[in-house]
């Protein structure tokens, strides 16, 4: 077994016949120390696996995990694949992308998340604090329009929630691309609408299971004055979307505020 590391990536080469963790491991921390976010294994070079080699991705995921990062396996062969899956501790935790490029943008969106955080401490948090939710609805221009007007007259520290619900059956920290691409447009549209005046904005792309837990837990942390969420247009989406309206009110103890979408408009 070969093991190469190269900025955000450790390559795998050759035969996987038994966990060979202390070169991984090596591998796997200097690379964390390069970026802190996370980081991706390559597979594709693995020729052949076998159930003990496949301890090798369970140190690694619980390794990685514990220092509160991501890990990311790109363009794992099929026959390699089917060892894992039968590895009972790896198949609940393997992330998996298809390329090397797939995993990378899921990891990025975690920096740029991290930026803003450095750039809301670098400027100062103001004391007005307005906490603006973005999914799992549409980021309609009504909602930007509302949420410009409540701000018109005394800037504000305003977070933007992302959240990217994972669905239960893949890990936490899988990249779910179809979803992150949808919200990186959302967030790209906010910045822009409020990247001139006053306010102070922050953009959090947070991964979760549950929407209605997430948003109470933000709330509280950053001392949330008001609380606005985006909710459909149509009759038959609200009614779909009732029980998350009624989590959100039992979880949520701030004050909020439902904005409904632009009846006829569609995602931007």
């Amino acid at each position: 077994m070969i093991v190469e590391a190269s900025e955000d990536v450790i390559t795998l080469s050759g035969s996987l016949n038994h966990p060979f963790w202390e070169s991984v491991q090596t591998a796997i921390a200097l690379t964390l120390n390069r970026h802190p976010s996370g980081v991706i294994v390559d597979c594709a070079n693995i020729a052949n696996i076998t159930e003990d080699g496949a301890k090798t991705f369970q140190y690694a995921i619980d390794y990685v995990l514990g220092q509160n990062a991501r890990i990311i396996f790109a363009s794992v062969p099929e026959k390699v694949m089917a060892v894992l899956q039968q590895t009972p501790h790896v198949k609940s935790q393997l992330a998996t992308a298809p390329s090397v490029e797939e995993a990378r943008t899921s990891l990025d969106l975690l920096l740029r998340s991290g930026e803003e955080k450095k750039k809301r401490t670098s400027e100062g948090v103001r004391s007005r604090h307005i906490l603006a939710v973005i999914s799992p609805n549409e980021c309609d221009d009504h909602f930007v329009r509302q949420l410009e007007q409540l701000v018109s007259s005394a800037p504000a520290h305003i977070v933007f929630l992302l959240p990217i619900e994972v669905p239960r059956e893949l890990p936490l920290h899988a990249p779910v691309p179809e979803e992150e691409a949808r919200l990186v447009t959302y967030g790209d549209k906010v910045k822009g609408a409020f990247a001139k005046g006053h306010n102070l904005t922050e953009i959090r792309l947070e991964r979760t299971r549950d929407v209605p837990t997430l948003i109470a837990e933000v709330s509280e942390e950053i001392n949330a004055e008001q609380v606005i969420i985006a909710i459909p247009s149509s009759i038959s989406e609200n009614i779909e979307s009732g029980k998350l309206f009624e989590s959100i009110l039992k979880n949520v103890s701030r004050p909020l505020m439902f904005v409904r979408a632009t009846c006829g408009s569609t995602a931007n």
